[in-house]
């Protein structure tokens, strides 16, 4: 479930503050938006900890389906100072690091004369918030749970000299509480370390923003991320271009992502004598509409997504979808 509200939550900030009047806030002062939203995720993933998937009959699939019905919240408290140009926040923001991992931020926003905008944010290591299988690759047996801890921090220059160009850098450390990855396969002690999860990701990020039309908009992105694994059949460099269609009319907010990209390990699986490499792809949709029923401070949202991993290892592909509808209340 967090990786789908991670998922959501980008999108929806975006969504948000993707058009940015000057300067940062109408007012000073403190500004709470939260949301409450009900849908339906569900696909295939040998990571998955869903009950039907805990048992698995060999290494050569990617999991049995599994979906479920989400209710969950979204929000962001910020305080922006008197000067209008400098902005605290708690929660949701409109970027998170590489992890598949959701987490709330604390961060400070602050724009320069010239325009340049100017984030950093950070986010405490959480053990109770993500889990996954302590050995993924047990057969004909139940596989166990444990939590995965993450955290991080990034930062972003926007909008850089008043230019449409943006850089990202983001870092992030997660590590796997009860690791066991192999040892229901593998004597060697050596081959065993080679698939530790513990990790160092480091993302960089450059976009830019056409304007194609009147309240419409494109936005391409280039991104590259490096894990840095114990293991090194779990480290890897991913390449992934991106482009966002953003469409702003009177109340209607569209905005969807096309992703795309390549990712290379750099060690031997050692429980499948193959190197991995993946294709990775997804498409998002966000639909919201400002003052439905003429309700002041009100949206309703829709989304719908869907992404999909192709490896050629078998075991490591998978593809997942979600549709979702909420609303937000911003006070």
């Amino acid at each position: 479930m967090l990786q789908i509200i991670k998922w959501l939550s980008i999108p929806v900030l975006l969504a948000n503050h993707a058009v940015i009047a000057e300067p940062l806030s109408k007012e000073a002062g403190w500004d709470v938006t939260l949301s409450v939203n009900v849908g339906y995720s569900g696909g295939t993933s040998q990571f998955d900890t869903d009950d039907d998937n805990q048992v698995t009959d060999n290494l050569s699939n990617s999991g049995q389906f599994s979906g479920s019905s989400l209710t969950y919240p979204l929000g962001r408290i910020q305080y922006t100072l008197n000067s209008r140009h400098t902005q605290f926040f708690l929660g949701n923001s409109r970027d998170q690091v590489s992890t598949a991992k959701f987490q709330y931020e604390l961060g400070v926003l602050h724009q320069f004369s010239d325009d340049t905008k100017f984030t950093f944010a950070f986010f405490p290591k959480l053990s109770f918030l993500n889990e996954t299988w302590s050995d993924p690759f047990v057969e004909n047996s139940d596989r166990d749970t444990t939590d995965i801890s993450v955290g991080g921090a990034r930062v972003a220059v926007e909008r850089i000299f008043g230019s449409p160009f943006t850089l990202k850098y983001a870092v992030a450390s997660s590590s796997i509480d009860d690791e066991q990855s192999g040892q229901s396969q593998l004597m060697d002690a050596q081959e065993i370390a080679a698939l530790q999860r513990d990790s160092l990701y480091q993302k960089f990020e450059v976009e830019t923003l056409f304007p194609i039309d009147r309240g419409l908009l494109l936005k391409p992105t280039l991104q590259y991320t490096h894990r840095n694994a114990e293991g090194d059949a779990n480290s890897f460099d991913q390449y992934v271009a991106q482009v966002a269609l953003m469409l702003f009319s009177d109340r209607h907010t569209l905005i969807t992502t096309l992703s795309a990209g390549k990712r290379f390990h750099q060690q031997e699986n050692p429980i499948f004598d193959t190197t991995q490499q993946v294709n990775t792809f997804s498409i998002f949709s966000l639909y919201s509409y400002q003052r439905p029923f003429n309700w002041k401070g009100w949206d309703w949202t829709m989304m719908l997504g869907y992404s999909r991993e192709d490896a050629n290892i078998e075991f490591y592909d998978s593809n997942r979808f979600i549709v979702s509808t909420g609303m937000a209340y911003q006070f």
